[in-house]
């Protein structure tokens, strides 16, 4: 092949990459009627729980949509909120957490995976990830459980579900809650149409600019309990109860109620969501089987139970022994300049953020420190967490899931790049 583009060579990829997100004419008709209707709000046309609805044919966007969130994930409640880390606060609260409290969760994801547990009083305790998956390794859950464990929060890291059924049997044993952060993989599922979401006592989903079903922000929380059910519907509606008076509240709880502007977007896009699905699974696997023989780049591993997947991410593993010391960030370098969209994430672990160096977690002041005789000391994660610690520094390379909307044409660009720069890396040494 040529000169690598990086050294002045021609760019490999010539067709410009999809534009995110992906909207028509349909979701363009979906905003509009809900500005034209005047009904902005989730309970401007009434509620049946609230009173006030029988005499309105209108329904609320958000009601709809939660209802065919709902069914396409098979579970029986869903509750749409502001944001994706909103609902993670409010499934933390819901949980009843103590100050004192631990919940498990890993550290390679994004920071309100932590913080909701903070939110709410308790402390998180990181877990490494599995080296192939990326996701939090279930072998090492239970050496971190003590007697103030009280929940599990996998994040399905990239769209792939963990490894939920071995997570579930630990919850069990030990009496925890599992919540699942399915931030990033609505419409994945395992076998025996099993979705993300629906394992747990409760999931939740981002809808954030970035995410495959997308609505600039908001979030929703899935659960099959209808007493949890009952405890979020409080919790997103400022502590009220259906049966309480307007002004009657039960519970500290946050106004997150979502709007009815993203709600008709959302379901629009929601219609969208299988069949883009699909399309990436497709484009995903070509783009593998293209690059099979590129030493020291190597896809992460798949949930093999999985049937439907979304590739939020699509993750490799990135080896330098493998390109004679050739750093990461070169390697990106060199790909990006062909016109490969990959990035290297996060370089540095949740608990190396510097809130876990700013917060007091120690002092007799410091509300983490009721009930404990010692505060937890994240400095102690680098030793126990180094696989997540490898794949920030050295090894891990993140692509999004955008180009996997494109043409075959495009995928097949993006592949001979690749394999372009590793033909010629050597150049770069």
């Amino acid at each position: 092949m040529s000169e690598l583009a990086l050294l002045g060579g021609p760019k490999t990829v010539q067709i410009p990459e999809p534009k995110w997100p992906m909207w028509n004419d349909e979701d363009r008709q979906a905003v509009n009627g809900v500005l034209e209707s005047g009904n902005w709000w989730m309970y401007a046309v009434g509620d049946a729980e609230l009173g006030g609805a029988e005499d309105k044919p209108q329904r609320s966007q958000v009601a709809q949509f939660e209802e065919e969130f709902a069914a396409l994930h098979k579970v029986k409640h869903a509750f749409a909120v502001t944001s994706g880390s909103t609902a993670l606060d409010i499934c933390m609260r819901a949980i009843d957490l103590k100050p004192g409290d631990e919940v498990i969760t890993t550290p390679y994801t994004f920071i309100a995976s932590a913080t909701c547990i903070l939110n709410a009083g308790a402390l998180p305790v990181f877990v490494d990830i599995d080296p192939d998956t990326f996701n939090i390794d279930p072998n090492r859950i239970e050496e971190a459980i003590t007697d103030r464990t009280r929940a599990i929060l996998p994040v399905y890291f990239a769209g792939e579900i963990a490894d939920i059924e071995a997570i579930l049997n630990i919850a069990q044993r030990h009496n925890l809650k599992v919540i699942e952060d399915s931030a990033q993989a609505p419409g994945v599922a395992l076998e025996g149409d099993r979705y993300a979401g629906s394992f747990g006592e409760a999931g939740i989903f981002s809808f954030q600019a970035s995410k495959t079903l997308n609505s600039g922000e908001g979030g929703i929380i899935t659960t099959n309990s209808d007493e949890m059910a009952e405890i979020v519907w409080s919790l997103r509606h400022v502590g009220r109860t259906k049966e309480s008076l307007w002004y009657e509240h039960h519970r500290i709880g946050w106004n997150a109620r979502m709007t009815e502007f993203c709600a008709a977007l959302l379901r629009t896009q929601l219609k969208k969501l299988p069949a883009q699905n699909s399309q990436r699974m497709a484009t995903v696997e070509r783009f593998f089987e293209r690059i099979a023989g590129v030493e020291g780049f190597v896809p992460a591993k798949l949930h093999p139970k999985e049937t439907h997947r979304g590739h939020y991410l699509v993750l490799f593993h990135y080896d330098a022994a493998a390109w004679d010391g050739l750093p990461r960030e070169k390697f990106l370098e060199a790909i990006n300049a062909e016109g490969v969209g990959a990035i290297a994430g996060y370089t540095f672990p949740t608990f190396d953020n510097p809130l876990f160096q700013k917060t007091d977690f120690c002092s007799p002041a410091s509300v983490y420190m009721v009930g404990r005789d010692a505060p937890v000391d994240y400095r102690t994660f680098t030793e126990k967490c180094p696989v997540a610690i490898r794949a920030c520094e050295t090894e891990a390379v993140w692509m999004m899931h955008t180009p996997f909307l494109g043409t075959d044409a495009y995928i097949d660009q993006l592949a001979d790049a690749v394999v372009k720069v590793r033909e010629n890396y050597r150049d770069l040494l």
